[in-house]
């Protein structure tokens, strides 16, 4: 190899880092949208973007980090099954891949929420109506605070179309049928 053809080389190499640093600075910067950190979001883009597992020593070096911080990092990811635990024959250590689909980081991102959503709401709900129909129907509830709470009650009753919705779309977009749906709108 020449030193002309090295430096083109090296030339193209430094182009190739500069794409691959933009593509990763801006899933770590948007990963803030879903609540990590910057930190963490680099930890997914470095994942997705290396084409392999890797290890948790291997990302320290990539990223700098203390290996507690990739400990947490790591774990948040892996709770969110945005990364995945793999298996390579031979290798002791844990090995971190991560999703790689785009759909399936959406469905199991989302769908966790919305089901904590409608689950902590319809707890909520559920103890809080038979109270409120207690002091509507207690006669001796100043006439002021029935109709709050009937106001209350009302308003309760009135988002169950909501969660309904929301447990909905989880069970579409864990199925993929939702995506389908919207992307078959999208081609006609």
């Amino acid at each position: 190899m020449t030193d002309e053809d090295e430096t083109l080389r090296d030339k193209k190499q430094a182009e190739l880092e500069e794409s691959h640093r933009l593509i990763e600075d801006s899933i770590a910067y948007t990963m803030d949208i879903y609540g990590y950190t910057h930190s963490v979001g680099r930890i997914y883009a470095i994942l997705y973007l290396n084409g392999g597992p890797m290890t948790l020593d291997e990302l320290r070096i990539e990223l700098g980090m203390s290996k507690g911080s990739m400990s947490l990092g790591v774990r948040k990811l892996l709770d969110d099954k945005l990364i995945h635990r793999v298996f390579r024959r031979g290798e002791r250590k844990d090995l971190y891949q991560a999703e790689q689909d785009y759909f399936k980081f959406f469905t199991n991102f989302h769908t966790q929420r919305w089901q904590r959503e409608v689950s902590v709401n319809m707890q909520g709900i559920r103890q809080a109506q038979p109270r409120y129909q207690a002091l509507i129907d207690d006669p001796d509830t100043p006439e002021d605070i029935r109709e709050n709470a009937r106001r209350k009650l009302e308003k309760t009753t009135a988002s169950f179309d909501y969660y309904d919705f929301l447990e909905l779309l989880v069970s579409k977009a864990e199925s993929g049928e939702l995506f389908k749906i919207l992307l078959d709108k999208k081609d006609s």
